[in-house]
C-alpha cells in the first residue's frame, strides 16, 4: 500500500484548534443556561399550557362568581391562589383522562 492511498495522509496539513472554545467561558454557560430554560419553560407550555390558561381564567373570574367567605372556606384565603387552582386543574384533567372511555378520544 502506497503512501498516497493512505487515507490519513490527506489531512496531513490540517491542524485543528479550539483555542476559541475557552474564550466563551462564562458567556457561553448564561446562553446555554438561557437556552435550556426556553426548552424546559416551552416543554412545560406544551405539557399544561391549557390548565395554566384554564387556572388564569378561573382565577381571573372567581371573585366576580363567588363570594370572599366562599374563597375563605374553599382556598383558606380571601383571595383566590393560581398555584393552588393551577394543581386542582392539572390533576383533575390527569383523573379526567385516565376515567374516560378511549372512544371519546380524539
Amino acid at each position: 500500500m502506497s503512501a498516497h492511498e493512505d487515507p490519513r495522509n490527506d489531512f496531513e496539513g490540517v491542524r485543528v484548534r479550539v483555542a476559541h472554545v475557552r474564550s466563551l467561558g462564562v458567556i457561553g454557560a448564561f446562553l446555554a443556561l438561557i437556552t435550556m430554560l426556553a426548552a424546559v419553560g416551552f416543554g412545560l407550555v406544551m405539557l399544561f399550557g391549557k390548565a395554566l390558561l384554564a387556572a388564569a381564567l378561573v382565577t381571573m373570574l372567581w371573585p366576580a362568581v363567588f363570594s370572599a367567605e366562599f374563597t375563605q372556606i374553599v382556598f383558606g384565603t380571601d383571595s383566590v391562589p393560581f398555584l393552588k387552582v393551577f394543581l386542582l386543574l392539572a390533576a383533575g384533567s390527569v383523573v379526567a383522562k385516565m376515567l374516560w372511555p378511549t372512544s371519546w378520544r380524539r
